[in-house]
């Protein structure tokens, strides 16, 4: 799927993306449209018992990653602990 709006990968797999423009910064709710996939399912089982996934995002040539705190409803998650960094190329 073409987006222009951020993609977002948990352990190098797509997870959904971003709705709404530039993807997140800061802390706090944000929407999110999740891809049926590998991706999606391995953040959530993680969050569900009890982890913190780790997940990344790239834009405008940085490299933003971001921890999932929780997902209070479908299609919303609440993020922390961002890094922004240089984005390195695969």
């Amino acid at each position: 799927m073409a987006t222009t709006e951020p993609e977002f990968y948990f352990d190098g797999m797509a997870v959904g993306y971003f709705v709404g423009g530039d993807g997140p910064r800061s802390a706090g709710s944000y929407r999110y449209e999740p891809y049926r996939g590998p991706g999606h399912y391995e953040m959530q089982t993680l969050l569900r018992a009890g982890g913190t996934p780790r997940c990344s995002y790239n834009a405008e040539g940085e490299r933003v990653d971001f921890s999932v705190a929780g997902c209070p409803e479908y299609g919303v998650l609440d993020l922390c602990d961002f890094k922004c960094g240089p984005h390195e190329p695969s």
